[in-house]
């Protein structure tokens, strides 16, 4: 994704155009890795050592906010980040640590009718495919 497309889903958003958000926001479209902050800061570092923890963690935060990305709460202890905002799963392995996309639809679900849903999350764990080998 260039900055021109980039400009474009900013503007579409009604966000702001800033050099840190624009580089963030480019990192996590071309690196599905799911990283958390800190990844994304020491990634930012390498190329821009004026990057502080502080503004990675206000563009993550605004581009959550505009749903631009989604916070992936798989870890108990750290919040990771996913540009790609279509529904689907994660598969946490368990040995490795890695956190794979898988497709899904939503399901039938009853009980909760009438409740406003804000965020749907389908989150799985056990060991992968490359880890059973």
């Amino acid at each position: 994704m260039d900055t021109q497309q980039i400009s474009e889903v900013f503007k579409s958003n009604g966000l702001k155009l800033t050099p840190q958000r624009i580089a963030v926001y480019k990192f996590l479209k071309e690196n599905p890795i799911h990283p958390d902050a800190l990844t994304v800061y020491e990634k930012m570092v390498e190329s821009n050592p004026s990057f502080s923890k502080t503004t990675v963690y206000n563009c993550l935060q605004t581009l959550s906010d505009c749903g631009l990305i989604n916070p992936v709460n798989i870890d108990k202890d750290k919040i990771r980040y996913d540009a790609d905002t279509s529904f689907h799963g994660h598969f946490k392995c368990t040995k490795c640590g890695e956190i794979y996309d898988f497709k899904c639809t939503e399901s039938y679900i009853s009980g909760i009718d009438g409740f406003e849903i804000e965020q749907k999350d389908v989150y799985y764990s056990g060991i992968c495919k490359r880890c059973k080998k």
